[in-house]
């Protein structure tokens, strides 16, 4: 009776395979991506990072050393100090906290505007890949159309239209962001559909959703990760980019984005105002850019 091998057979196989004492299992392919992801160093330093900034952004209704909202005017514009790590703002609010609380809202609606936009790219994308025709057709007009409009100019219009706020700005990215999404799962679709595996599931008898979610969703799942992971990022930089210009988050409510627009006209004399928000926004980015190209490596079935 043979005995199964794995796929990296001579490092795998303990010496008493021969014997035929035990049974080796073949690596599943998401061991595979796993231990490359583990392999890219850049990768998971990203991931560290991005755990920290998780851990120091949530958890500030913990770790801050105040309340985003308490202020004491009387230690108003204090340079980092023991009390202050990161010095005081020009009303006497704590900066650690104030950044803390602006890292945990980016945090939110980086993910929750992804979530909407994977709400709706994501299942028009699978509609258009998998039943062509006048659906195909309809769904890519739509997205041919609202690609005219600058992204940017968009998202403006919108949040004069509907207003600040954190749910606003969820919203508004969300719906202006979802046509990458439903491209690349359009294009997954179209490659797929055409395979030998689909045409026998048809053959059997299978319906399209169960086409879809049995065969079709778990072969285009890996550049859809990364893809959503390379979103977060993207849509961090565009709420700060609205609060920048004043139209995102309002006050209270802290936002990295805003902190910055609000340190410009002290920025000669009060350096700090403007240097740790901008750090936060940084190192958010750049964390999950590194996670993003990890998972991009370690998921592409070419890489061995």
């Amino acid at each position: 009776m043979a005995l199964p091998v794995s796929w990296n057979a001579p490092d795998d196989l303990p010496a008493n395979l021969a014997r035929g004492d035990k049974v080796v299992h073949a690596r599943t392919a998401t061991s595979y991506a796993l231990r490359r992801f583990r392999s890219n160093k850049l990768a998971v330093f990203g991931m560290i990072l991005v755990a920290a900034l998780c851990i120091f952004g949530f958890g500030a209704p913990i770790l801050a050393p105040t309340s985003y909202s308490f202020a004491d005017l009387m230690s108003a514009n204090q340079f980092p100090n023991r009390e202050h790590p990161m010095g005081t703002d020009t009303i006497g609010h704590d900066f650690l906290s104030r950044v803390m609380y602006g890292t945990r809202t980016s945090l939110v609606v980086g993910f929750a505007a992804v979530a909407v936009a994977a709400g709706i790219g994501i299942p028009l994308g699978l509609i258009a890949g998998l039943r062509g025709g006048w659906a195909d057709f309809a769904i890519m007009r739509v997205v041919e159309i609202m690609t005219a409009f600058p992204g940017l100019l968009f998202a403006i219009f919108l949040m004069t239209v509907v207003g600040s706020g954190v749910g606003n700005i969820i919203f508004v990215i969300g719906i202006t962001s979802w046509l990458t999404l439903c491209r690349l799962m359009r294009a997954q679709l179209l490659t797929l559909r055409e395979q030998e595996y689909v045409t026998a599931a048809r053959s059997a008898g299978a319906t399209d959703v169960q086409i879809a979610v049995r065969h079709l969703l778990p072969n285009a799942v890996a550049p859809i990760i990364v893809a959503l992971t390379l979103a977060i990022p993207t849509a961090i930089f565009a709420e700060a980019g609205l609060s920048y210009l004043g139209i995102g988050i309002n006050e209270p409510t802290p936002s990295l984005g805003k902190m910055v627009a609000d340190s410009a006209p002290y920025i000669r004399l009060y350096w700090y105002l403007g240097l740790f928000p901008t750090l936060a926004i940084a190192l958010i980015m750049l964390g999950f850019s590194f996670v993003g190209d990890g998972l991009r490596d370690a998921l592409d079935p070419r890489q061995v």
